[in-house]
């Protein structure tokens, strides 16, 4: 049975307000999409001011696409909304595979003769996922080679920047006049002659001058890190590929067979100055061609200091750059960029925030590659 649109309406803004907490970058199968929609009508005769079913149903159908793309616009990133783009009138075909549950209501405002309708989705992410992998990689057989090095850093120590408010300059010039006159007056009775003297001063002044405001000035807020493993984002990066036909390699076993920069020192290199040094880049691309690695993935993963959360204890956000690059010709051809996005995840502890963070942007950054190389037909 449909609840009430109040109901729809209420639960639409508890379900968001906490979900928007969840994920900036990718999405959940259990997140909620909410659309709406407005159409005017004709009463189906002159004797009644309802609407004709087939409007009811326009509008209903129309809050429901409105849902729906509410969903593309929140959890595709450009990779993923090119493959869609070129999949959308299948997947529009057959929408109600995707859907795992649905909420429409709508009222009829017989004065304004117009029908109001919402809808409340939540989508099956893992399916939607799923057909985008799907022909990934190499195809049959083995799939394309794919070494990856995403290096993380995490705010250890913030201290907020300071604001300073500067008084006005004032400048103030003065001059000033006075004007002085003495007068004799005489008397004179029968004994005495009196003399005396009556003075009147006058005087005037003048001001002038300019003020010259300011302004503040504010520093910026300063943080100390540390290098952070990122087996969690591996191991979730490597799940992905797997499952989308590429063979993910290890930098570490490249290293092991083939030569290159040992893989603390890349690390450090990335974290820290958000790329590798010519020399570290060069060892690197040169120990991946020979072992025939035909992608090579780099990137970054900021991660900021886990705060206190009403909801589930600690939340963590990072943020994650990367780019991939063929190594198929004797230069390096970058034909995918990624980021920078942020994805948010919780925990009852800190560092399980941390964890679960960084699982979501694996999560989000190999789909993402995935999504690029497809919609580049590059297999």
């Amino acid at each position: 049975m449909l609840r009430t649109l109040a109901l729809v309406s209420a639960l639409f803004f508890g379900l968001t307000s906490f979900f928007s907490h969840q994920s900036l970058a990718s999405c959940n199968s259990d997140q909620p999409f909410y659309g709406s929609a407005s159409i005017s009508y004709t009463p189906k005769s002159n004797f009644s001011k309802k609407p004709k079913p087939e409007d009811v149903d326009d509008a209903r159908q129309q809050a429901l696409l409105s849902a729906w793309n509410k969903y593309i616009s929140t959890c595709m990133e450009a990779g993923r909304m090119q493959q869609y783009l070129a999949r959308g009138s299948e997947i529009m075909g057959n929408l109600d595979n995707y859907i795992l549950g649905k909420e429409i209501s709508h009222k009829v405002n017989k004065k304004s003769k117009i029908v109001n309708a919402e809808a409340l989705l939540t989508i099956n992410q893992s399916l939607v996922d799923g057909l985008f992998i799907q022909a990934s990689g190499g195809g049959d057989g083995d799939g394309a080679f794919m070494v990856w090095i995403f290096a993380a850093k995490q705010a250890t120590y913030t201290a907020g920047g300071d604001t300073t408010i500067y008084d006005a300059d004032v400048e103030k010039n003065s001059s000033s006049r006075s004007l002085k006159s003495d007068e004799i007056v005489e008397a004179q009775d029968d004994t005495t002659t009196v003399e005396s003297t009556l003075s009147e001063s006058k005087n005037s002044s003048q001001s002038s001058g300019k003020t010259v405001y300011r302004g503040t000035e504010t520093t910026s807020v300063n943080r100390e890190y540390d290098v952070v493993p990122t087996a969690d984002f591996s191991i979730k990066m490597a799940e992905v590929l797997s499952l989308a036909n590429y063979e993910p390699i290890d930098y570490v076993d490249l290293v092991n067979e083939c030569g290159g920069e040992e893989p603390e020192i890349v690390e450090e290199e990335l974290a820290l100055n958000g790329k590798m040094s010519r020399e570290t880049r060069k060892s690197v691309i040169t120990a991946a061609r020979d072992c025939e690695v035909e992608y090579l993935a780099i990137g970054t993963i900021d991660i900021n200091q886990p705060r206190a959360s009403g909801v589930e204890g600690y939340n963590v956000v990072v943020s994650i750059n990367g780019e991939v690059l063929s190594l198929a010709k004797r230069l390096p051809k970058k034909v995918a960029a990624i980021g920078p996005v942020q994805a948010q995840a919780g925990g009852p502890e800190d560092n399980t925030a941390v964890r679960n963070a960084l699982i979501m942007a694996g999560d989000f950054t190999a789909n993402e590659i995935v999504s690029r190389l497809n919609a580049k037909g590059v297999n």
